[in-house]
């Protein structure tokens, strides 16, 4: 895993929203959704900011010890996912002092952090509306792929 280089949204292919604290976020590319809550909405903001997962995760160690080990998972994760992926460019961008967001709420984590994924709504999500209907009935009934061959 690269932790080391700063890190990115995988924009267009993967936008995030934040509905009051919780953070969910979707692959356009695969129809997966994903809940991120407490800290680890935090760390997606984090991240998302310009933080390196390393700099998150050192001071995970620092803080909370006994998190280290769900961050590294949870960042890890975010990358084989592909949600963030590193940033081919950093130009211009300054490191931060300390980790933001995260680092007030490892200290009152109560919670592990973790990603919860969801692939119930996935063939919903890659449905093209206009072209995988039936004419005659239209969205949201699909056409039935065996009777379009």
């Amino acid at each position: 895993m690269q932790t080391r280089s700063v890190h990115e949204v995988c924009a267009p292919d993967v936008v995030a929203e934040d509905f009051g604290g919780e953070i969910v976020v979707l692959n356009l590319l695969n129809g997966k959704y994903f809940s991120l809550l407490d800290v680890s909405a935090d760390i997606w903001r984090d991240l998302a900011l310009g933080y390196r997962p390393q700099d998150i995760i050192d001071h995970t160690a620092a803080a909370r010890p006994d998190l280290e080990a769900s961050v590294v998972s949870l960042i890890e994760g975010m990358i084989q996912e592909e949600l963030i992926r590193p940033r081919a460019e950093a130009v211009g961008w300054i490191a931060p002092a300390e980790v933001a967001s995260s680092a007030a709420s490892l200290a009152l984590c109560a919670t592990v952090p973790q990603i919860e994924a969801f692939d119930d709504m996935a063939e919903l999500i890659l449905a093209d509306p206009i072209h995988d209907v039936e004419a005659d009935i239209g969205w949201p009934v699909r056409r039935d792929p065996a009777q379009s061959a």
